[in-house]
């Protein structure tokens, strides 16, 4: 096999370092009974009241909203086999090129040629990230990597899928064709010294590409772990509604108005940039998440349903207060405990927690979570003084934005 999967970073956090433009703004908060008063708190720089939104976006952005809706059809293997612990990458997808980051550079003019609309990737393995290059030989681990591309059609859509397979097997000649017994309009391939299995599948307007890895070279192991992957993700995409090409336009970047919730430094919610600036649900959100066996059953016990993802901060709506605040606790005492201390929170803000991450990004280096009402937020940081201020200003801008939308 030939396949490309250049991965992108495991991580959902599209790290930025702090602009020095953070707008100063005055605590506008009122004290409520039981409350704090904000305007007391050390906000330093940061704004506290909320981000302002465009009401319009170019067809760019519009298509990256659809993608980003895409993610929430898109299971994540850990969703079909808990051993897949560990999120390896994730991307949405508005251009054929982006494409080649997972499947092998003759795809681009495959997709181009039937009319690739966008796409979805994502992948996990059991402890390390899977799936680097498939002609270094065993990994020693079981994992999926998975791409789902729209086309205009049904028609286009299995024309492509069988291209992109012809293409791929044609790459080497120790290529040798694969079946997949219920799937029979699927095309697969693999080389018999190596561990690894592709396969594309034609669904609807949909083509669902499958990068499987096991230990050893057991194309028996390798066929069943892609066909139970294709019978939960054949399910979710019947239940998905597209957007219908053209009417894009109809979407909504912050739907839920948790955008407008989480800080941003210079008081604008910036357009959708293919990572971040964008409402995602729960399963979109997975994809992008490392631990997920450690993550996913935090997040569902708090009942989060939309997660706003930004580049230094993120929003978690949950079911309730109470589920905010257990939420915050929990989340902060998520990974590995030799790899992380708590640190003190900012001064004043009820239940807010802080942790110092050793093996994070500079730019991530310190976290803080608070919550306020059915609202949690998480902020990222490269000092902790500051981390904290922009933690307090973020408590404060969920107080100032507390009725519901």
């Amino acid at each position: 096999m030939n396949w490309n999967p250049r991965v992108a970073t495991a991580l959902f956090v599209v790290l930025a370092t702090v602009g020095a433009g953070g707008c100063a703004s005055e605590v506008q908060g009122t004290s409520v009974s039981s409350e704090i008063d904000v305007r007391a708190l050390d906000t330093g720089k940061f704004p506290t009241t909320p981000p302002k939104i465009a009401s319009r976006l170019d067809d760019l952005g519009y298509a990256r909203l659809e993608a980003a809706r895409l993610a929430d059809a898109v299971l994540s293997p850990h969703e079909v086999e808990p051993k897949y612990s560990v999120g390896a990458s994730a991307r949405v997808h508005t251009d054929a090129q982006s494409v080649a980051q997972y499947l092998a550079e003759p795809a681009i003019p495959v997709l181009l040629n039937h009319g690739f609309v966008l796409g979805f990737s994502a992948g996990s393995a059991e402890d390390v990230p899977p799936l680097t290059d498939p002609t270094a030989g065993p990994r020693q681990r079981d994992g999926l990597t998975v791409t789902v591309s729209r086309f205009p059609d049904a028609a286009a859509a299995k024309a492509a899928a069988a291209e992109l397979d012809a293409v791929d097997l044609g790459l080497n000649p120790e290529n040798v064709a694969v079946g997949l017994p219920k799937y029979p309009d699927s095309r697969a391939h693999w080389r018999p010294a190596f561990p690894t299995l592709g396969s594309t599948t034609p669904h609807g307007n949909y083509v669902i590409s499958v990068l499987a890895e096991t230990r050893t070279a057991d194309i028996d192991r390798l066929v069943d772990a892609t066909q139970k992957y294709l019978a939960a993700e054949v399910a979710e995409l019947d239940k998905f509604s597209a957007t219908p090409i053209g009417k894009f336009n109809t979407l909504r970047q912050d739907p839920d108005g948790l955008l407008v919730r989480i800080i941003q430094d210079k008081g604008v919610v910036p357009a959708p940039d293919g990572q971040g600036e964008v409402v995602l649900t729960l399963r979109g959100y997975l994809n992008y998440v490392q631990d997920q066996s450690g993550r996913l059953p935090v997040l569902r016990k708090a009942g989060v349903d939309r997660i706003a993802v930004t580049p230094n901060a993120f929003g978690f709506r949950t079911a309730d207060d109470a589920a905010a605040a257990r939420f915050v606790t929990e989340s902060a005492e998520l990974g590995n405990a030799v790899d992380r201390r708590a640190v003190d929170p900012p001064a004043d803000v009820p239940g807010a927690a802080c942790v110092q991450d050793y093996v994070a990004p500079k730019e991530a280096q310190f976290r803080c979570f608070v919550s306020y009402r059915r609202y949690a937020a998480l902020v990222l940081g490269s000092r902790l003084w500051e981390t904290q201020q922009r933690a307090a200003a973020q408590y404060a801008l969920l107080a100032n934005e507390s009725g519901e939308r």
